[in-house]
């Protein structure tokens, strides 16, 4: 088996509700630990950056699904290769809270303070990835394990969802 990671960034169609991005984590892990497939999904600004990992085949398959989902527009493939580990071992679909893309962590891969993948080049877009699955507290405090995945279990996707609007300003909610 080749393991592969695909990286890719697109646009929001429309404005989600919480509801939108709760259906699409829960779909997310649900079919990706049935594949065998682990990664991180980070969504703000209206733009979404995911990872994936896993076999070349399931890798493949997850992605032609995510391209039919009408929810997003403007998807390009950042990165697509063969490695030897996965970034995100434990992680059936991370929701990674816009919390912890802080200016200075933005600044040091993109070229301006707004999250925007779909102008992330595929070296930064890793370089990113990385940085977040070396980082302790973002591991520990959001990353539900991969549901299906090999010594892993579900965390409910609410639970993150009540995250990110906790970490919503005030005025915001």
């Amino acid at each position: 088996m080749f393991l592969s990671r695909l990286i890719y960034a697109s646009r929001a169609t429309e404005a989600l509700s919480s509801t939108d991005v709760e259906q699409i984590l829960d779909a997310s892990r649900r079919n990706n630990g049935r594949a065998g497939v682990t990664g991180i999904l980070i969504f703000s600004s209206r733009e979404f950056l995911q990872c994936l990992e896993g076999s070349r085949e399931a890798v493949n398959q997850t992605y032609a699904r995510i391209l039919g989902d009408p929810r997003h527009a403007d998807v390009q493939v950042l990165d697509y290769r063969e490695v030897d580990r996965r970034l995100f071992p434990e992680w059936g679909m991370h929701a990674l809270a816009p919390a912890w893309l802080t200016r200075q962590r933005l600044l040091r891969y993109g070229e301006r303070e707004l999250f925007a993948p779909t102008r992330m080049s595929a070296g930064s877009a890793l370089a990113l990835l990385e940085d977040l699955a070396r980082d302790p507290e973002a591991a520990a405090t959001l990353a539900p394990p991969a549901a299906g995945v090999a010594g892993a279990t579900t965390s409910p996707a609410g639970a993150i969802l009540a995250r990110l609007r906790a970490e919503r300003p005030a005025t915001a909610r």
